[in-house]
Parts: C-alpha cells; sequence; structure tokens
C-alpha cells in the first residue's frame, strides 16, 4: 500500500550548495525523477529513497538520528549508508546513492547496489514462531 511520491525540490544530478544543509539535517529532492533525502551527518552526505518501504511515510518529515533515519508514522529505521532496514515495521530497504563532493556543490550519482542480508544460523537450527502478521513476519526476517 505505498502512497505514490511526487518529484519536488532539487535535481540532485545538478548539484547543491554544500552550504544548504548543516550536520543532521535533510532536504528533499530527486534525481532520475525518483525522490531523493540528501541528509548531511557528521560533515559526510547521504542520499537515500525518500519514501519509507512500509506505508510510504515521507522521510524528509522524519528524525535523523546519527547514521540513521526514522520514518514519522510508524517509526521504522533506515540505515543512511546502505537504505538497510535496520527497525520494523519495515522489512525492504530504500534505496542508497552514490554522493560526491566537487567544487563546494554536494552531487548524487548513481544508485547503491541493494543490501542483501546474510543468512544467520545454519540449516540444522529450527525454531517456531508463535504469532502472525506483522509481528510474526519481522520476527521471522529480522
Amino acid at each position: 500500500m505505498a502512497v505514490s511520491a511526487k518529484v519536488s525540490g532539487p535535481d540532485f544530478s545538478k548539484g547543491v550548495s554544500e552550504e544548504i544543509l548543516k550536520d543532521n539535517e535533510s532536504l528533499l529532492g530527486h534525481i532520475g525523477g525518483e525522490p531523493v533525502l540528501l541528509v548531511r551527518h557528521e560533515g559526510d552526505y547521504f542520499a537515500v529513497g525518500a519514501k519509507c518501504t512500509h506505508y510510504g511515510g515521507p522521510l524528509e518529515a522524519g528524525i535523523v538520528s546519527g547514521d540513521k533515519v526514522v520514518c514519522p508514522w510508524h517509526h521504522s529505521c533506515f540505515d543512511l549508508r546502505t537504505g538497510e532496514a535496520i527497525k520494523a515495521p519495515a522489512l525492504n530497504p530504500i534505496s542508497a546513492w552514490h554522493v560526491e563532493v566537487r567544487d563546494n556543490k554536494v552531487f548524487v550519482t548513481d544508485k547503491k547496489s541493494p543490501v542483501t542480508a546474510p543468512r544467520k544460523g545454519t540449516e540444522s537450527q529450527h525454531f517456531v514462531i508463535v504469532g502472525a502478521g506483522a509481528a510474526g513476519t519481522a520476527a521471522a526476517v529480522m
């Protein structure tokens, strides 16, 4: 039940001034017609998808906490470096892009490869999850 995203803000492929963001601030823009959130944390810049993969919450309205962004709707948490969903209810990652700084401008370039989580445990381990719905799925996946 994703919400369609409107494209707004600057085109990050054309670059934006480094001075536009202070630490732990974010800016909504786009690249290739896709909404992107540009975040500055400890002097580094990160670019990730602007919509939560749970119900499409607007991550630009979320909280930047360290190297994570928290969705304002249901508190899903995503890693700014990789886009990985690190706290439920979101189970799928958001996109992440490479970022370059040239001539005092920040450019969002190509999309990073999606994160694939390593399998934990071995095939000889068995367990039972008692529960259903989103909580049961999150227990099995996360």
